[in-house]
């Protein structure tokens, strides 16, 4: 059987009498020597089953109309986590002064990204997950591709070709300028492992756009299913203590801490007993963001605990 898989560009789609579409591409490649040329000569007038993805996703930035620069910045924290700022101009100067907040006038400019970076910034597992998009994104762009087909995806997820398509669209555009960030942060920090020139000191602190972070760069990821799967189980850095013997300390001692308002050790015990900490944050009513920001300090603390340093209560 002939196969051939390349990148190309579609440059026509007409419509014939009966229904059927004539599509003309041309392949990026070179295809001159290649046996790859064979086998596409073998596929004329053959049957054959295809799909097509644009490999660029075009989105929408907001730009100050007035200053003509987005009104979204991101910065990028050392453990590759990008946090949204959102400040329009003269918002701080309003706050000051006690005025009320002036609209500024907003417009939108056409942008575009590499799926191929995109979809590498949803495999690392730091990109957002969305109340109304709460499928396991990473597992669905890693078995994309490995080259599990579409519609065997959307098979698995009791929902259409066209729905799953909707979806990997819409999801992909949202997280396109945190993805493009990323992107440029990983390649300073290849160009300069130190971190100094990163640039990221000079933005303001935000919250982590990323739902659910773990501390240092590890992610709350639930690996084993497709289908609304938000939360994100605690994966441990490979530089990073056995997360086991913090755990099995927790549970031992009970450390608390003036400073940290939730009772961790409890909170470990349920989440030990089948919760996550997606649910447990609802149960408390707060952020995922919140909590998870709470444990990964009160972490630190039982290490510096752990350790002999003074802090626990």
């Amino acid at each position: 059987m002939s196969y051939i898989e390349a990148e190309g560009i579609l440059l026509n789609a007409n419509m014939k009498k009966g229904g059927k579409l004539l599509l003309q591409i041309e392949i990026s490649e070179d295809l001159d020597n290649k046996e790859d040329y064979f086998h596409l000569r073998k596929m004329i007038e053959k049957n054959v089953r295809f799909s097509l993805e644009n490999t660029i996703v075009s989105y929408k930035v907001e730009i100050n109309a007035r200053t003509n620069k987005p009104i979204r910045e991101y910065k990028v924290d050392e453990s590759g986590i990008v946090s949204e700022v959102s400040r329009p101009e003269g918002e701080q100067l309003e706050a000051e002064l006690g005025l009320p907040k002036e609209a500024v006038p907003v417009k939108e400019e056409k942008a575009e990204a590499d799926l191929q970076v995109i979809d590498e910034f949803i495999r690392s597992g730091l990109a957002p997950i969305y109340e109304d998009m709460t499928y396991d994104f990473p597992h669905i762009i890693s078995r994309i591709t490995d080259g599990v087909t579409y519609a065997k995806i959307a098979y698995e997820l009791n929902i259409s070709l066209g729905e799953f398509s909707v979806i990997m669209d819409e999801y992909r555009r949202r997280v396109a300028p945190l993805a493009i960030k990323w992107s440029e942060w990983k390649e300073g920090k290849a160009n300069d492992p130190s971190g100094e020139n990163q640039g990221n000191d000079k933005q303001e602190e935000a919250l982590p756009a990323q739902e659910e972070v773990g501390d240092e760069g590890s992610t709350l990821h639930e690996p084993s299913s497709l289908n609304h799967s938000p939360d994100r189980e605690i994966s441990q850095s490979a530089t990073e203590p056995e997360l086991e013997e913090v755990e099995g300390y927790i549970l031992e001692n009970n450390p608390t801490f003036e400073d940290i308002q939730y009772d961790f050790p409890e909170l470990l015990k349920r989440k030990k007993s089948g919760e996550s900490w997606m649910e447990i944050a609802q149960s408390l009513k707060v952020p995922s963001t919140t909590l998870q920001a709470a444990w990964n300090k009160y972490k630190k603390k039982v290490k510096e605990s752990m350790k002999g340093q003074d802090g626990a209560a």
